[in-house]
Order: structure tokens, then C-alpha cells, then sequence
């Protein structure tokens, strides 16, 4: 079984192509979204509307409920607030966004493996409602709490994104977490030790791209060779760079600006 992993699209439709092209190619059984359909880039209405219509399984990412008006934001969270507030106002001419999105479950459970936005250990307690402080970054002192829990979780592997920077994170038996990243642009091929757990942080498809690497990542698990690939997809930077700088609003958003800096020094 071959499955494809992909999300946090946050309104890049040309990252969001080669995405979809590489997926074509691979031609995987399975295909799940990440979640964070929408989100920082002032497009997420292109992103949205064509990751609906292609009806892939989806988990609910923090963006997504930011936009949708199901949880609330850290008070410093000034730039995301206004992110997420544009996005409001694009999502809100697509019919049915808000049902859509609030119809997403926070998690789809597989035989062997876990989808969720960021940590199934950070996941509100069954009938909460979810919040913010559900989704924090995997940060060592993160990592250092969830691996208790991670030893003795029911599912071998965990696939996420929300962190934007790839890496594949193995909990050897009885030791230590190893942590295999991608090298610059190249992708990584990574054969699976039966006697470890996985935790999988796919990167973001459509940035901001928190290892300044400007690249539409992706995953593909084959659970018959028991490897994983971490996919790092170049694509044309030059028209999104464009469209962010000419629009007013969004352009002066600071973590924007700095994602239009990265973009054109791709040019």
C-alpha cells in the first residue's frame, strides 16, 4: 500500500500544482490532506476551493479553524490574526466553506498510522471542543513531553504537518529520538526499522517555509517496502511573488513580507 501525505496549502496554488502533479505521477492507493487548507497567503480561496472539490480525506488544521471562527488566537498572534481574517472574508464567498471546514475531524485513525494536523498528544479530551493550545510546535521541550506517550501509543506511526519543517522524527526501542531531515532541496528516501515508532512532520506545501527552502513538500508511505519519502518539489516562485507584493493589504503583514523576501531571492 503506497499513501500520500500532503497539507498546509495556506493559499499557494503553484505549489499546490506540482503537489498534485507529483501525486499523478506516484499514482499512490491513498491520498490525505494535512489540514490548513487556507491561511497566511491572501489566496486560500483557490487552495480551498480546489482541495473540496477533489474530496481527499482531510484533517482540520489550526488555520483552518482560525478562519472559521472555531477557536481563538493567541493574543500575540497579530500577524496570524490578520491572515486569518482576510482569509475569513475570501472563504466566506464559497458557499458552504464554514460547514465544510467544521465538518473535519481533528484526526483519521488507519491500521497502522495516525493523520492529524500536529500531535495526537495535544488532542482535546473525547467531546471538548478543540483550542489553540492544541496546536503548539514540536519544539524539543515538546518533543521531550510527548514521548512518554508516544512509547506507548497505540499506532507505530504518526503522519502531521503544521511545524513546516520536514523531518521524520524515530523513537528507537528503548532509546533515544533520532531526528532524519532533508538535505537542502534533495528529497529523502528513508528505509523503516521494525522495532522503531515514526513520528512524520511533512513540511508545508505552501510555505511560509520555516527552513527557508522554498519547496512544495510532500510524503509518500509504502508500507510494503517500508520506507518513507520525503518529496521536495521546486516550483516557479516568481508569479506567487508577484501576486503577494501587489496585493495592499497582506504585503505589509510582516511574516508575509518576509515570505515575499525569501520568494523573489529564488528569482
Amino acid at each position: 500500500m503506497r499513501t500520500y501525505f500532503f497539507g498546509d496549502l495556506h493559499g499557494n496554488p503553484n505549489g499546490l500544482d506540482v503537489c498534485l502533479r507529483r501525486l499523478e505521477e506516484e499514482k499512490p492507493d491513498e491520498v490525505y490532506c494535512l489540514g490548513d487548507l487556507a491561511g497566511w497567503l491572501p489566496l486560500g480561496d483557490k487552495t480551498f476551493s480546489r482541495m473540496r472539490s477533489a474530496g481527499f480525506p482531510t484533517v482540520a488544521g489550526n488555520h483552518d479553524l482560525l478562519i472559521a471562527g472555531a477557536i481563538t488566537d493567541f493574543a500575540d498572534q497579530v500577524d496570524r490574526m490578520q491572515a486569518s481574517a482576510y482569509n475569513a472574508g475570501l472563504l466566506s464567498r464559497e458557499e458552504g466553506a464554514v460547514e465544510y471546514i467544521l465538518s473535519l475531524p481533528l484526526t483519521i485513525e488507519k491500521q497502522d498510522f495516525t493523520i492529524v494536523h500536529h500531535s495526537p498528544f495535544d488532542l482535546p479530551a473525547k467531546g471538548s471542543p478543540p483550542t489553540i493550545e492544541c496546536f503548539g510546535y514540536l519544539d524539543t521541550a515538546a518533543l521531550a513531553r510527548a514521548v512518554p506517550l508516544w512509547r506507548n501509543y497505540s499506532k507505530r506511526l504518526i503522519f502531521s504537518g503544521h511545524d513546516h519543517i520536514p523531518a521524520v522524527y524515530e523513537l528507537v526501542e528503548g532509546g533515544e529520538v533520532r531526528v532524519h531531515r532533508p538535505i537542502g532541496r534533495e528529497d529523502l528516501r528513508l528505509r523503516l526499522n521494525q522495532a522503531s515508532r515514526y513520528w512524520v512532520k511533512a513540511g508545508s506545501v505552501g510555505g511560509p517555509y520555516r527552513d527557508k527552502t522554498p519547496v512544495a513538500n510532500s510524503v509518500l508511505y509504502d508500507s510494503d517496502e517500508q520506507t518513507i519519502t520525503m518529496f521536495r518539489i521546486a516550483f516557479d516562485t516568481h508569479p506567487l511573488s508577484e501576486a503577494l507584493s501587489s496585493n495592499r493589504f497582506c504585503r505589509n503583514i510582516p511574516t508575509i513580507k518576509r515570505y515575499i523576501e525569501l520568494l523573489k531571492s529564488e528569482e
